[in-house]
């Protein structure tokens, strides 16, 4: 390739890159704390039935029933602050239900200076009102 060919090429990727990064920092989706994500649309009406019958009382059997029978999971706050990008990904819409998937990563210190890291990738059902656009400075 000649000189100019080069700086040529070498300009338009630059602007390629700056017209694209924008949008990819910016705005990005995650989901809420304290919030369940489910298996199915119809397993997450049927928590959010069971949840509402409680009216408020304490939902940890709700949520360990719900775990154990492998219906729903809950997002915790801890879980919540563990989403990695690319954040929250919705894969599908079902009325106002939206199958996301989300990378959780969680550490453990195993001695000094040594970390157990896991990772899952996790789909999952919720509402869409279960999500929120959060701004990366």
């Amino acid at each position: 390739m000649s000189r100019i060919k080069k700086s040529r090429f070498l300009a338009a990727a630059l602007l390629g890159m700056a017209m694209v990064a924008p949008a990819q920092a910016g705005d990005f989706t995650t989901l809420k704390e304290n919030i369940f994500v489910c298996i199915s649309p119809q397993a997450y009406d049927e928590a959010m039935v069971r949840v509402r019958e409680l009216g408020g009382r304490n939902i940890e059997p709700l949520k360990k029933e719900l775990g154990e029978n492998k219906l729903c999971m809950f997002v915790d706050p801890e879980m919540a602050d563990n989403i990695m990008a690319p954040f929250a990904v919705v894969l599908q819409r079902d009325g106002t239900k939206v199958q996301v998937q989300f990378i959780v990563t969680f550490r453990k210190k195993v001695e000094f200076l040594h970390r157990l890291i896991n990772r899952y990738v996790l789909v999952g059902w919720t509402d869409e009102s279960n999500l929120e656009t959060r701004r990366v400075l």
